[in-house]
C-alpha cells in the first residue's frame, strides 16, 4: 500500500514540476492513466521476477534467452565492441516491445578509451534512442554488470572514465515516466551483441524502425519471438 501511495505522490509531483518549469499543462486524466499503467507494470514485473532470473549452476549463469518483461514497456538491449589498439569501437542497440516484436535498432561507431567506456556509451545510445522515439516506459538492458550496477547504486565503484557517461544515462532515465535498468547474461543479449560486432556489415548511424537489419533476422528468430522479415 505504501508503494502505491508513493507512486501516486511521485507522479503528481512530477506533473507539478513540469507545469512550473516546462509550462506543460496538468491533465488529471493523463496523470491517472500513467499511474494506473505504472502500477500494473510494477505488479507484472514483481510477479515475473522470480521466473525470469537466470538459473545459476555451481555459481555460473546458465544459458538463457532474451525474454520480454513488463506489459507496456519497451526493452532496449545494448552492447559494445572495443579493441585495445585504439581503433574505433561500435555499439548496437535493439528495442523490442512486450510481445517480443522488433521495434527499432541502431548501430553507432564510437571512440572509447576502455571497454567500460564503450559499454557506458552503449547504454547512453540506448537511452537516446528511447527519447528520440518518444517512449515513456523502458527497460534498458546490458550484459555489462559494471554499467548497470553503477547506474543502480551510486556507491558502486566503477571506472572513473565511464562515470560521467553513466551519470548522464541516469539523468536521462529520470526523464522517462518509468525507466528500469537490467543486467542480463550475454546469451540473452545476442541481438545487440551481433549489431555491435566489428565484422558487422550493417551501416553505422542508421536507424531501423519496424523492420530489422538483415543480420538480425536469424538472431531474433532464434529468440523464438515474432520478427518481421
Amino acid at each position: 500500500m505504501l508503494s502505491y501511495v508513493a507512486t501516486n505522490c511521485w507522479f503528481i509531483w512530477k506533473a507539478r514540476c513540469n507545469f512550473l518549469f516546462n509550462q506543460q499543462p496538468i491533465v488529471p486524466r493523463q496523470i491517472i492513466a500513467v499511474i494506473t499503467q505504472s502500477v500494473a507494470a510494477f505488479k507484472e514485473y514483481t510477479q515475473a521476477t522470480v521466473c525470469s532470473l537466470p538459473i545459476s549452476v555451481n555459481g555460473l549463469v546458465s544459458d538463457v534467452q532474451w525474454s520480454p518483461h513488463c506489459v507496456g514497456f519497451i526493452k532496449i538491449n545494448v552492447d559494445a565492441s572495443w579493441l585495445r589498439s585504439g581503433a574505433p569501437g561500435f555499439v548496437g542497440v535493439v528495442a523490442r516491445d512486450d510481445a517480443g516484436r522488433f521495434v527499432a535498432a541502431i548501430r553507432r561507431r564510437v571512440t572509447a578509451s576502455s571497454v567500460a567506456v564503450a559499454e557506458a556509451l552503449a547504454v547512453l545510445h540506448g537511452c537516446e534512442l528511447g527519447r528520440s522515439m518518444g517512449w515513456n516506459f523502458v527497460i534498458v538492458e546490458s550484459d555489462s554488470q559494471e554499467s548497470i550496477s553503477c547506474i543502480r547504486d551510486s556507491d558502486t565503484r566503477g571506472s572513473w572514465e565511464a562515470f560521467p557517461i553513466l551519470a548522464r544515462c541516469k539523468r536521462m532515465g529520470e526523464a522517462f515516466n518509468d525507466c528500469r535498468w537490467s543486467w542480463t547474461p550475454r546469451s540473452a543479449n545476442m541481438a545487440a551483441d551481433r549489431l555491435a560486432l566489428r565484422q558487422s556489415r550493417e551501416v553505422c548511424d542508421n536507424i531501423w524502425v519496424n523492420r530489422p537489419p538483415s543480420s538480425l533476422v536469424h538472431v531474433l528468430c532464434n529468440d523464438g519471438l515474432p520478427c518481421p522479415h
